[in-house]
């Protein structure tokens, strides 16, 4: 899982073949397909392997901060050193979705919950802040959302943190209004 991770990531799901993930495994064809019927399965173990790790990442990374504008600032200071620890190729679950334009449901469906599980960490920060009422919460947790994820692109595309470091200090103007 190790090597397919890898490969899938930084060559691409497409790209990456079962063999080369045997080969340099170096494990038996028979191993792999005990495991995973299919490479659909394996990028689906992909997603849901780096969706709980990245999470769990997260928390880790934002666990010495403040509840509310501290610990959601800090989230795009996560962005970032995701971004420059994966040689900028972006975000894997966005990887994903632009190669595989007729996703499989499941994998979808993996993708949509790691993207929700980052829209409930920001409305737990936010209400951490002030109690919203649901319209505006749900307004602004999409702004933070399309923020962030506007800014990791940017960032990608320029291998530059400059768009997620433009998008915090909108954020940190936007949360003193709030």
């Amino acid at each position: 899982m190790e090597t397919a991770c890898r490969l899938f990531y930084f060559q691409g799901y497409q790209a990456t073949g079962i063999n080369q993930i045997i080969e340099e495994a170096q494990i038996a064809k028979s191993s792999l397909y005990q495991h995973f019927a299919s490479k659909e399965l394996l990028l689906n173990e992909y997603l849901e392997t780096n969706r709980i790790i990245w999470m769990t990442n997260l928390f880790d990374f934002t666990s010495d901060y403040a509840e509310g504008i501290d610990k959601i600032l800090r989230f795009f200071d996560y962005r970032m050193h995701l971004l420059k620890t994966h040689e900028f190729k972006g975000c894997t679950f966005s990887r994903v979705v632009y190669e595989q334009p007729n996703l499989n449901e499941s994998s979808t469906n993996i993708i949509k919950k790691h993207k929700l599980g980052i829209k409930e960490f920001i409305a737990t920060q936010l209400l951490a802040i002030k109690p919203l009422p649901k319209a505006k919460l749900d307004e602004t947790v999409n702004l933070v959302f399309n923020l962030a994820e506007g800014g990791v692109l940017q960032s990608t595309l320029f291998k530059d943190t400059q768009p997620l470091i433009d998008g915090q200090k909108t954020l940190a103007r936007l949360l003193k209004e709030i």
